[in-house]
């Protein structure tokens, strides 16, 4: 006989991972498939290492990328451009890049802060073929925005989300730091309702030694990682925002869903790590 320590909140947090639904970006992802022993991400073209955001949790700026493609394309089914910096500041360089993955027969991604998007740039990147944008957001007002980003821009990105919206499949990504956006993102979420945003997906902090100190001023630390806490918040995101698929990356999604309402109350994410490094065979190709 096997038994099982429960109460209400298994329960819940069991129904909340069951209720959620992979985001259309990881769909094709090797982290899909827990049978992988040694996944990896779809391959990114990197543009550039420069952005004109400084956040205080990003590790783009920790780390050396050279600009070109990493990842074999023959194994995959689609392209993300970039994972590093932000692209939109060489706008010519990323409509060569969605020229390539088109002309590939892949699925292309475009990762931006959404500063520099534009309503001509974004009828371009439509004829071209993109075919997703996601625009990363971490607050629902300006004054939180610039303590995350340290630059004034939360107006234009919200109404280049909006933008973005009328013409691509757009996901909005959120960095959730405990004890600081927590309702920030419910609101966020309720905002993105209205607009019309594809899907939302929330990531946990990490955090990298290099960035810690900055990240200890901001929010409360002891909570990172709790997996417990994570799903309540987007419990409470997707009531806010009943239209957007609120969701988190899918490379955790399918591991908590083999997973009871026991151990997910219960379980921390290992969210402290150094910085990563791509693992992906480099092809220098100059866009």
């Amino acid at each position: 006989m096997k038994i099982t320590l429960r109460n209400e909140i298994c329960d819940r947090l069991e129904n909340i991972v069951s209720e959620l639904r992979v985001i259309k970006h990881c769909i094709g992802c090797e982290g899909m498939d827990l049978k992988n022993e040694d996944p990896h991400h779809h391959p990114t073209i990197e543009i550039t290492q420069e952005c004109n955001h400084n956040c205080i949790f990003c590790y783009s700026n920790l780390s050396s990328v050279k600009p070109g493609l990493y990842g074999d394309l023959s194994k995959f089914k689609a392209v993300t451009i970039s994972q590093y910096g932000e692209p939109l500041m060489y706008p010519e360089k990323v409509k060569n890049a969605i020229k390539y993955v088109k002309s590939k027969g892949l699925r292309c991604d475009l990762q931006t802060n959404g500063v520099l998007l534009n309503e001509d740039l974004l009828i371009e990147f439509k004829d071209l073929g993109l075919d997703m944008i996601m625009i990363s957001l971490s607050a629902s007002n300006k004054k939180t925005h610039e303590k995350l980003v340290k630059d004034d821009t939360f107006e234009k990105v919200l109404e280049n989300i909006k933008l973005s919206s009328k013409y691509f499949h757009t996901i909005v990504r959120s960095v959730y730091i405990p004890g600081f956006n927590d309702d920030e993102l419910v609101k966020l979420g309720e905002m993105l309702n209205e607009i019309g945003v594809s899907e939302m997906m929330v990531h946990q902090l990490v955090i990298h030694p290099e960035n810690l100190e900055e990240l200890e001023n901001v929010g409360n630390l002891e909570n990172v990682g709790k997996i417990k806490d994570l799903l309540l918040l987007v419990e409470k995101i997707k009531t806010a925002a009943p239209n957007v698929n609120v969701t988190i990356k899918g490379c955790l999604l399918v591991y908590l869903k083999t997973m009871d309402g026991f151990i997910l109350n219960s379980i921390n994410s290992d969210c402290v790590s150094e910085v990563p490094e791509i693992k992906r065979e480099y092809t220098p190709i100059l866009f």
